[in-house]
């Protein structure tokens, strides 16, 4: 039997003035935690486990699908970049005041800054540029280091689902599936059927004071998850 996840009609409500690109953001944020990641996995037939904050990390670490890397300073700077910016896109506390004009909503540097030393540290030097990513362009500007972000739509590629989570010390494996979104299947009633992964990654988070930083994307087989 297949199996069939249901869509949470309950959604946090966004500031009207952020426009559809950063309402796509926040949808696609809220079905990767609540549809496709497994956020609550049974251990030992007895006990449930939240990986709710896991998913939440991944959505976008996933969504833009870096090239796999075992040290954080060798990975892709541009996508890093990317990853904390449409993170920082998602957070509707630090995005509720952001000033909106006719090119975009404006975006400070510093916010990405912020973000970017959040979810991977500080080893990476933070260098502003502009941003591409799949079918969006998030101009910086080095006159009021800002970045202006055009109100449309955005779908990422993929979408995260959690297999399972291995906790070493300080640090967690996530073995994670990648579902692509042009596979989703949305039924009449609501319901989103259950679409295998198109890749799989074993993906390392480091645990700190106020959430995770990223270490290592590792690709793995496909047979290891079936």
């Amino acid at each position: 039997m297949s199996e069939v996840y249901a869509v949470h009609k309950k959604r946090k409500k966004w500031p009207l003035f952020l426009g559809t690109l950063i309402l796509v953001l926040a949808l696609v944020g809220a079905v990767s935690i609540g549809l496709w990641v497994r956020s609550y996995l049974k251990e030992n037939n007895t006990e449930t486990v939240d990986y709710s904050e896991y998913a939440k990390y991944l959505t976008w670490v996933v969504g833009v699908d870096p090239e796999p890397f075992t040290d954080i300073t060798k990975a892709d700077y541009a996508s890093l970049l990317n990853i904390a910016a449409c993170s920082l896109l998602t957070d509707e506390v630090k995005t509720g005041d952001y000033a909106v004009t006719e090119s975009g909503m404006v975006v400070p540097a510093e916010d990405v800054t912020a973000y970017f030393v959040k979810m991977f540290g500080t080893e990476v030097p933070v260098v502003h540029s502009s941003i591409i990513g799949y079918g969006y362009e998030f101009l910086y500007v080095a006159q009021t280091n800002s970045y202006v972000v055009p109100l449309t739509g955005v779908t990422p590629p993929f979408v995260p689902r959690i297999e399972s989570v291995q906790k070493t010390g300080g640090l967690a494996v996530l073995h994670v599936g990648y579902v692509g979104t042009n596979n989703i299947e949305v039924g009449a009633d609501g319901t989103v059927a259950a679409t295998q992964p198109d890749k799989y990654m074993d993906i390392t988070l480091k645990e700190t004071a106020d959430g995770f930083n990223l270490i290592s994307i590792v690709t793995q087989t496909m047979g290891e998850y079936q």
